[in-house]
């Protein structure tokens, strides 16, 4: 009885010095994780646009160096303009035979030929033979005759995709049909591009391909990741307010992005399948926020065509938020997104308006 007490002290001390140890060692694991968490920048130039992005995490570096090759990747797989993607073999098969491609390439069709449907053909992937015709993402853009938009109009059709499941393999039914993707390219490539940076230990960063923003988690201070919403009859600086993105992606669709001007007519490059020619609704740029990288690209070009009031249909939806900014400068704002966007009141002439 009499040793008990300094037996007790004795496994005290014991404890004591083993949770130190614990905790030193558990400190010293903490001070080099935090030390592994480096932030990196990188640019780039692909799929015909400026790509800038900012990750943070364990293997930022590498993860930016993948991200980037991964959007080039993504390219020479999808463009129409590389001759050897799969893409282009599919046009230069059109009317002839099927072309069997990969399993992501033939999941994205899928999915975008579904896009196609539920827009009643308002986006329409098959859209290549108007937008070569119009060339004005090329060097040399111009008003074509109407008898020649009239005969690619007749070629642009989404239900003359063929899609073969049982081996993969994809076909145009008609000859002289072309598939463009860049209604649903960027979006798609974004939302691989952050998988890629996560599996990299990325824990937070953004990347910007053009109008589309895509961001992972929050900065390093806890605060949302703050973008601005472009004036879109203004400089490239201007911003007409200032939206808060968390673990999320947003596509921005614009008469403004690319375009150009014949006898005092702006002449833009989102084409109407139905008439042939440029959008003429009454919204010059529609901003979508959702999940899915693809499907924002998809929602900011079909809302941009279908205009303002079927746009704002979809105020309450779920599964997407919108700001759209109409012709005399009213900004409409889904209920979703009111409690993260920020109005630049110095932005002169715009008017905010609750969507609902």
């Amino acid at each position: 009885m009499l040793n008990y007490p300094r037996k007790k002290t004795v496994i005290t001390v014991a404890v004591s010095l083993m949770l130190l140890l614990f905790l030193a060692c558990f400190g010293f694991f903490w001070d080099s994780r935090e030390k592994e968490w480096t932030t990196s920048t990188g640019s780039a130039f692909v799929m015909d646009t400026f790509v800038d992005q900012k990750l943070s995490g364990a293997k930022s570096g590498q993860a930016v160096e993948e991200v980037n090759q991964m959007l080039a990747d993504f390219e020479n797989r999808f463009s129409a303009y590389i001759s050897s993607s799969e893409i282009a073999r599919i046009n230069q098969n059109a009317g002839l035979s099927y072309v069997q491609v990969d399993e992501e390439t033939f999941q994205l069709l899928k999915t975008a030929k579904e896009y196609c449907q539920l827009s009643q053909g308002l986006f329409d992937i098959t859209i290549g033979p108007l937008a070569d015709l119009w060339d004005i993402t090329g060097e040399d853009p111009r008003v074509p005759d109407e008898q020649a938009i009239q005969s690619a109009t007749k070629l642009v059709n989404y239900e003359d995709l063929l899609l073969r499941e049982e081996d993969h393999s994809v076909m145009l039914r008609q000859k002289g049909q072309k598939l463009n993707l860049g209604g649903i390219a960027k979006g798609a490539a974004g939302s691989l591009a952050m998988e890629t940076a996560k599996s990299y230990g990325v824990h937070s960063g953004y990347l910007s391909i053009g109008g589309n923003i895509f961001t992972i988690g929050r900065k390093e201070d806890g605060s949302a990741y703050r973008f601005g919403i472009r004036d879109p009859r203004g400089e490239a600086s201007d911003y007409i307010g200032i939206v808060e993105l968390t673990d999320t992606t947003m596509a921005t669709s614009g008469d403004y992005e690319r375009y150009f001007e014949e006898n005092g007519v702006r002449y833009h490059h989102i084409l109407n399948p139905d008439t042939g020619y440029p959008g003429d609704s009454d919204l010059i740029s529609v901003s979508v926020i959702c999940q899915d990288g693809g499907m924002a690209d998809f929602l900011s070009t079909t809302l941009f065509l279908a205009g303002s009031e079927k746009a704002m249909a979809y105020a309450d939806a779920e599964s997407f938020d919108f700001i759209l900014i109409d012709r005399e400068k009213n900004v409409y704002l889904s209920n979703g997104i009111l409690p993260y966007f920020t109005p630049n009141e110095q932005a002169e002439g715009y008017h905010f308006v609750n969507a609902s």
